[in-house]
């Protein structure tokens, strides 16, 4: 199965197999050798919608560099798309309306072409606080500590469960293990820092790195799979 990893969504790609209904006799019968088990019995429809899904994974998680580089775009999409829907939830926004953080106003961060932890991060806390402003337009009633306060929560929010997504699937697939679930931890830690030393920023703080004070790994923010 040959996907583009740059232009699929794995998230979508990997739900859509599970989806998918079984193959009609019809269709089977045009991919099964007449001298094979009755390709009608939904043990043979089973099988082979099981090999498309391992085809799927093989091809997204089949090395090192392009496991850790799949596995972290697997997550940053799954975040961004809890960030939409809270966001527009927030906003106001019909469900015509186009999504708050659209594909291109990602790809104007640039970088898009790689992945790392950092640079993930990166991408998800400019894209969440790029729209602080129109939260602000929406909650006229929230003001300093509490209006950035309240922002973080909800932004933070939609992260987390988009984190918490990517590792459920990722962990159905069978691959949630070693760098890949370290790289995620980390990124998810790293948005955490991202946000904080935005309230920081916003309220006039010292931002987290400057403080020089490293969290332990027991403090460290924890998702579940």
């Amino acid at each position: 199965m040959a996907i583009d990893i740059n232009n699929t969504n794995p998230v979508q790609a990997y739900q859509n197999t599970a989806k998918q209904p079984l193959a009609t006799p019809k269709e089977v019968s045009s991919v099964v050798p007449t001298n094979q088990t009755d390709p009608t019995e939904p043990s043979s429809l089973s099988t082979m919608k099981t090999n498309q899904q391992a085809s799927l994974i093989a091809h997204l998680f089949g090395d090192g560099k392009s496991a850790n580089e799949n596995s972290l775009k697997l997550t940053f999409q799954a975040a961004i798309e809890k960030l939409n829907e809270i966001l527009s939830a927030e906003l106001g926004l019909t469900e015509d309306a186009s999504a708050p953080i659209s594909e291109e106003t990602l790809k104007q961060q640039g970088g898009m072409e790689y992945w790392t932890p950092e640079n993930t991060a990166q991408r998800i806390v400019d894209g969440s606080t790029a729209f602080f402003t129109a939260f602000q337009s929406a909650n006229p009633d929230l003001e300093g500590e509490a209006l950035v306060d309240r922002f973080i929560e909800v932004v933070g929010g939609g992260v987390t469960q988009g984190f918490e997504e990517a590792k459920g699937l990722l962990g159905d697939m069978k691959v949630l293990e070693g760098s890949i679930a370290d790289n995620i931890d980390k990124t998810y830690a790293l948005v955490q820092e991202g946000f904080q030393n935005f309230r920081n920023q916003y309220l006039g703080l010292s931002n987290v790195a400057d403080a020089d004070t490293t969290p332990s790994k027991s403090d460290e923010p924890q998702i579940t799979a």
